[in-house]
């Protein structure tokens, strides 16, 4: 019995001696409010950052909560009315019907002409429900001073045309075919469905730019083309004399096609771009 009490003695003695050598040697006595020493301030400015945003509850009253099933019912049709009439002005609208009276129709499936008392033959198809060209052939009526009507959600109208030199004398006439000119596209200025057409009067078209010597020859090359005999080429030339211009008389520059592009967004707000062209026989 006394050897386990001596056993039991010696244990926790050796227990006592290990804790008190963990033990910190310094004691630094208790913690005092307002001591300055004791402070820890933080100055990095990635620590001092909010790492979750602060929460702002919303408590409704009491009455509030009475009325909520109707307010929120009433808040989701005015946000279903807010998004359908949104939906509806970048939405389109289909293209309205044509003016009614005389001219040239091309009715596409994303917008419609019209060239007021203008009579023209298609050529084609006459459905142009899938189509993005149309090609018209001048009858009778006037181009210049015309106006373009369109019916859609038109943005943009663009005009070019293509010009030719004519020799014209009084056995008839003799187009030249290798002195046409082609101009860029230009913008039509014009709104609300009416674009005018300007610029394609005999004085102010543009023309090629051939010396004496090319305009001879390019009579020559429409004489060949039309299979003339030597003596008919040469009565050409003959009514030609010398001239230095190619707007010289008897050259005349003709209106030989006028193009229109048209570009706008269709139903469903997609881009679309139409083309038409107008020739007119020589």
């Amino acid at each position: 019995m006394n050897f386990r009490n001596k056993y039991c003695f010696i244990w926790v003695a050796c227990f006592g001696v290990l804790s008190c050598n963990n033990m910190p040697s310094k004691s630094h006595g208790p913690i005092k409010l307002g001591d300055s020493s004791t402070i820890v301030t933080e100055t990095d400015p990635r620590r001092l950052q909010d790492l979750v945003a602060d929460l702002k509850p919303e408590i409704p009253s009491s009455t509030l909560q009475a009325d909520s099933p109707k307010t929120t019912a009433a808040t989701s049709t005015a946000d279903t009315a807010k998004k359908a009439a949104a939906t509806m002005a970048q939405v389109a609208p289909p293209p309205a019907a044509l003016p009614a009276g005389p001219g040239l129709k091309a009715e596409f499936k994303d917008v419609s002409i019209l060239i007021p008392n203008l009579n023209a033959k298609q050529s084609g198809n006459p459905n142009l429900k899938n189509a993005n060209g149309a090609v018209y052939t001048w009858v009778s009526g006037n181009l210049a001073g015309n106006v373009l009507r369109t019916t859609g959600n038109v943005t943009k109208v663009s005009q070019r045309y293509q010009s030719i030199i004519v020799l014209k004398t009084k056995n008839g006439n003799l187009p030249l075919e290798s002195l046409m000119e082609t101009v860029d596209w230009k913008l039509v200025k014009g709104g609300g469905g009416v674009y005018p057409i300007i610029g394609i009067n005999e004085n102010e078209l543009e023309y090629s730019d051939a010396t004496g010597n090319e305009i001879r020859n390019a009579v020559m090359k429409s004489a060949r083309s039309r299979h003339y005999s030597s003596k008919k080429t040469q009565e050409w030339l003959a009514a030609l004399g010398n001239p230095r211009t190619a707007n010289q008389k008897p050259l005349v520059v003709t209106l030989r096609s006028l193009m229109f592009k048209i570009d706008g967004k269709d139903a469903e707000g997609k881009i679309f771009s139409k083309q038409m062209r107008v020739d007119c026989p020589l």
